[in-house]
């Protein structure tokens, strides 16, 4: 049923039109400058498939049998009139990339050289053919009448075809949707174009005075139709206006009106075909520019929609990485905390328990001592070695206390706990160790001043076993809103290391306790010799630390 409404469709709008292209015949009836079937043919077999050929033959069959020529003409002008589209098809449908929607400068290209050009060689070769063993023509009339048939045939491809390809494709891919500005502005386009074309080639003024010129006024048109209304548009406006030129050329109006009719429709012919073919690449690049745009359109908003996912995704990752480093500084904060309740567990039993008993132990030897003084033993001088040994202990285990438990860092602050550790440094070793700090320190919180003294702690232990210094410097300073703890000695110094990769325990442990008060540490040698530890970081409010910053 759908083959038979293509065969009917195609045969009925062939008949009308053929009546329109023989009003111009120029040999006989039949031959004609201006062929609008050849062009619906096209269309139709580009559209509907080679299935559709016997209406395009029923109807070239009927429309030709109007004009009286014999049975034997008739034939062989209704085969190639049915040829020339089945063969125009495949010598389209053989390039690459063809679309009969016309989207491409290629495909224009392709229409004009292959359907308008190659293929109406042979409707024209045979109707040619045909009027000559008909008797139609004489010899000296092959040439002209093969050249009217060829130029009428690539004619009506030029002009229908475009219409009625663009025009299906705008309708059943593109539905047309055009806003009442747009509407007016077509009718205003119509208008303007039917005046001033009627005004140009239904002059009799012009006529016979080759002033050809005069008919690229109708350019503009063509150029304003293929950027605003794009290949349909052109095409509309390219087939108006070849009917306006060729009816007022045959009329014996125009420019490309002459004594002989034939010459005068010839000119309008080759108008028409540089018209429609201007108009369509003009279209068809607008249209490519349109397409280009709208997919740069359509992929930027693809890039800026993969980006803010991207960077959504992101933002959920870091804020998770960010929750997990927060969970693991409060994990650290707590484990330091407990280690440090710990220590100063052990550092109170050290002093309160092992201490308080070695004190006791002391005074009872001192005791035995006294006692024995009036009447000396053997044993008098191991008992005093012993209370030496004890006394030796008693001060280790009162310093093993000190620095498990530094009390002057609760009774007096940090500046007290590092002049403290010194005292006790240059106490211990016979080294030189000064300590000095400058006023508004005293803000410091609990956190970042116990992990300070731990970090001054460890940077003096390493430098009275490592450095073979004879002086270390112990600075607690601010500037602007910041601290700096500086360790210095003046020893032999050591391979400077990233305490963060450095397997070292002491450095690791100096960087895990900056990274918990949010500070910076440095380790560098010194111009003049010697180590400097630095620690630099934000001057916090008493009970504020890092974990609560960061949260």
């Amino acid at each position: 049923m759908r083959d038979f409404l293509w065969i009917v469709s195609v045969c009925v709008l062939y008949l009308t039109t053929a009546k329109l292209g023989l009003a111009y015949a120029v040999v006989g009836q039949t031959v004609t400058l201006f062929w609008p079937p050849s062009g619906i043919a096209l269309a139709a077999t580009l559209m509907g498939g080679y299935r559709v050929w016997p209406g395009i033959a029923l109807g070239a069959l009927i429309a030709n049998a109007g004009t009286d020529v014999p049975l034997v003409t008739l034939s062989i002008i209704t085969l190639g009139n049915t040829l020339e589209p089945l063969i125009g098809t495949v010598l389209l449908k053989r390039q690459n990339n063809f679309s009969d929607t016309l989207d491409k400068v290629s495909d224009v290209l392709a229409l004009a050289l292959f359907g308008s050009v190659v293929s109406t060689i042979v409707s024209a070769s045979f109707g040619m053919l045909a009027l000559f063993v008909g008797g139609e023509i004489a010899f000296a009339d092959i040439g002209p009448t093969f050249l009217t048939w060829w130029l009428g045939d690539g004619l009506g491809i030029i002009l229908v075809s475009p219409i009625l390809l663009t025009g299906v494709a705008a309708i059943r891919v593109i539905p047309v949707k055009m806003s009442s500005t747009k509407a007016m502005e077509a009718l205003a386009l119509l208008l303007a174009l039917t005046v001033v074309g009627q005004a140009i080639f239904g002059n009799p003024r012009f006529a016979g005075l080759g002033y050809f010129p005069v008919s690229l006024s109708m350019f503009p048109f063509a150029i304003w139709s293929a950027l605003r209304f794009g290949t349909f548009g052109a095409a509309s406006v390219a087939l108006l206006v070849s009917l306006i030129a060729i009816h007022g050329t045959a009329q014996g109006t125009g420019p490309f009106a002459t004594d002989s009719a034939m010459e005068s429709l010839i000119r309008g012919c080759v108008f028409a075909d540089i018209m429609a073919i201007t108009g369509l690449l003009l279209g068809t690049v607008s249209a490519e520019r349109a397409k280009a745009l709208a997919t740069l359109k359509s992929c930027n908003e693809d890039l800026e929609e993969r980006v803010r996912v991207r960077t959504e995704e992101l933002t959920r990752a870091n804020r998770e990485l960010q929750k997990a480093l927060t969970e693991r500084r409060r994990l650290e904060q707590v484990m330091n905390e407990i280690s440090e309740a710990r220590l100063k567990i052990i550092g109170q039993e050290l002093h309160d328990g092992l201490g308080q008993q070695l004190t006791g132990i002391s005074f009872m030897v001192s005791s035995l001592i006294q006692l024995h003084m009036t009447t000396p033993t053997p044993e008098i001088p191991a008992v005093r070695q012993i209370e030496q040994f004890l006394g030796e202990a008693i001060a280790m285990v009162r310093s093993l206390s000190r620095g498990l438990y530094p009390v002057a860092l609760e009774t007096g602050g940090l500046a007290s706990a590092l002049n403290h550790l010194a005292g006790h440094a240059h106490g211990f070793s016979g080294i030189q160790c000064d300590f000095s700090c400058t006023n508004g320190l005293h803000s410091l919180s609990k956190t970042t001043a116990l992990n300070l003294y731990r970090i001054a702690q460890e940077a003096v232990s390493n430098a009275l076993r490592h450095s073979q210094a004879q002086r270390i410097d112990i600075r607690l300073s601010k500037v602007e809103d910041q601290y700096v703890l500086s360790v210095e000695d003046n020893g032999n110094g050591f391979r400077v290391q990233n305490p963060k990769t450095n397997a070292t325990l002491g450095l690791r442990s100096m960087q895990c306790r900056a990274d918990l008060i949010g500070a910076a540490i440095e380790i560098r040698k010194n111009q003049d010799g010697g180590t400097s530890v630095l620690v630099t970081g934000p001057i916090n409010s008493e009970g504020q630390d890092l974990v609560q910053r960061i949260q």
